[in-house]
Order: structure tokens, then sequence, then C-alpha cells
């Protein structure tokens, strides 16, 4: 996807290669069809087939078309929904329905653009839509799933510029692939991971991590001094992130059951700073000599 300067001096992007592949696979309404059972679990393809009314070729060929643009991936012999696909499907194509839906609407904002009336009409209009992607950033998301939290953390940890700070009680491959794509931007993140149960958590990740990509965790955070300055663990009384000073995750759980409950994501510098200051106490009587033994138990060889 390439850059391109625009009159407000803004960057935009042009879409081409990867992004404009998913956009031709998104619109073959069969292939929406088979993202939806993806969220799912496609276990039986000719079960699938007969459900949806296509052909072994057409459907095969649709497939191919979301298992290339990562849009959905083969686990354990049952095709998924990636975290990629299910942004896609829960977040970017309900609110592009809505947009095309209110195409009149939106004119309408276009139309008003340097009037007097273009600020009170246009927030009338985009809270009565409330078109995902128009949303205040101040606004309180709503995380009823631990699958829409891992989603959000991996979308926090992707956009961050300045800093990340993870306090979690969950071990998920996903969050830290992005977590070391942060870390390879040259994006400062410090990671305080949940005691609890630490012993099952790090040998179920142990099952889950691939050859490679355990020897690349591995590698990251191989220095002792390095290791010192990102990673500890710690009693943790709920899971947060807290990015760029006041983008703010936080997690309810059942602590009685060890059950998610519910989260919520929100931007606010104010609570930020006081996270942080947490996040630092935490920090401070955090464990070090635990993550090591941790790390080693991963290794490999």
């Amino acid at each position: 996807m390439e850059k391109f300067e625009t009159t407000t001096g803004e960057v935009g992007h042009i879409v081409t290669g990867e992004l404009s592949t998913l956009f031709r696979a998104l619109s073959h309404p069969d292939t929406l069809k088979i993202l939806y059972l993806a969220g799912i679990g496609i276990e039986n393809s000719t079960y699938a087939m007969e459900e949806l009314g296509l052909t072994q070729k057409k459907y095969y060929s649709r497939l191919k078309e979301l298992t290339d643009t990562d849009l959905v991936k083969k686990i354990d012999d049952v095709y998924r929904q990636t975290a990629l696909g299910k942004l896609v499907y829960d977040r970017f194509l309900p609110a592009m329905g809505k947009a095309v839906d209110a195409r009149e609407e939106l004119e309408l904002i276009v139309y008003l653009e340097g009037t007097d009336l273009e600020s009170g009409v246009t927030r009338q209009i985009l809270d009565d839509l409330d078109i995902p992607i128009f949303a205040e950033s101040t606004r309180t998301k709503i995380l009823r799933d631990y699958e829409a939290l891992a989603i959000e953390a991996i979308d926090l940890y992707d956009s961050a510029r300045e800093s990340v700070l993870l306090a979690s009680n969950y071990l998920d491959v996903r969050v830290m692939e992005a977590c070391i794509r942060a870390t390879n931007r040259g994006i400062p993140n410090r990671i305080i991971v949940g005691k609890n149960r630490i012993s099952s958590k790090m040998q179920k990740l142990k099952m889950m991590l691939s050859l490679t990509f355990a020897k690349a965790l591995i590698n990251i955070f191989s220095n002792t001094m390095n290791l010192k300055d990102t990673v500890r663990f710690a009693d943790l009384p709920f899971t947060f992130c807290i990015v760029d000073g006041s983008r703010i995750l936080i997690e309810m759980s059942d602590t009685l059951n060890d059950s998610f409950i519910v989260a919520f994501s929100f931007t606010d510098r104010v609570v930020g700073e006081k996270l942080i200051k947490f996040f630092d106490a935490l920090w401070n009587s955090g464990d070090l000599q635990s993550v090591i033994e941790a790390l080693e138990s991963l290794n490999p060889d």
C-alpha cells in the first residue's frame, strides 16, 4: 500500500498490492459466506459446500482467496477466521454496510464542508448513524468476549507510536507476535505477566508455539539486561494495557472461576497517567528470576 500527501498535509494511502487483493476477495458474496462459516469453524468442507450451495471448484477457489489474504487459516484441520478475518467480519463489513445505507446523509456532510453548519450538523448525523469508524476516540468500546479483547490488544500494539505497557493474566501467541512487531518497529514496551497459574500457562503456550516462533521469542529476550527492562512476573488484580500514555484497555474477570467477564477500551490521558503509576508500582515489585526460568522452559533445544 503506497503513501501519498493530501492537500491538508496528512499522509493518505493508495490501495495497491495486498489491500487491493483483499478488497477483490471481499467483493464476492460467496467469499463472505465462507468467511462467516469460518467464524464458527469449518470442519467438513463437503458439508460447507452443501450448506452454501457452492460447487467444489467455486468453494475451493473462494476459500483459497481467503487463505491467501490471511483472513482464514487452517488450524488442526479446521478452517477458522484469523485475527484479521475476525476484525474484517466483525467491524469493517458492518461499518461499510452502515455507510452504504447512509450514503445520502454522508453526502450532506460533504456538502456542508466549510460552512457554519458543518460542525453541529456533522456531529448530529454521525451520532445518529453510529458508524463504528466515525466513533469518537474517547467513546468507550465494550468488548464482550476474550477474542474481542485479544483483537483490540493486537490493534493497540500495531498502532502504537510511542510506548506500550501491558499487564496481562493471559498468554496469547497472537498478542505476543504483535509485541514482537512493535519491538521490531522500535516501540518501547514493557510486559508484566500475572503469576497466578503461570506454570500451566507456560506449558500451554509451549504447546502452541511453533519451533521458529519459540526461538524468535527466546532470542529477543535472551539478553539478561534487555530482559530486565522488558518483562516481569507479578500478582495482577486485573489485565490492562496503556498505549501512548492515553489509550486504555481494561479487563474485568471472575476471579473465583478464572473466567472472562468484560473488557473496555477507551482514550483518557488522566486515567492513563494513573494506570502508568500503578504499572510502575507493580513493575518495581515484580519478579525477574521467574521470567528467566519460564523462558528457559520454552527452549525447544
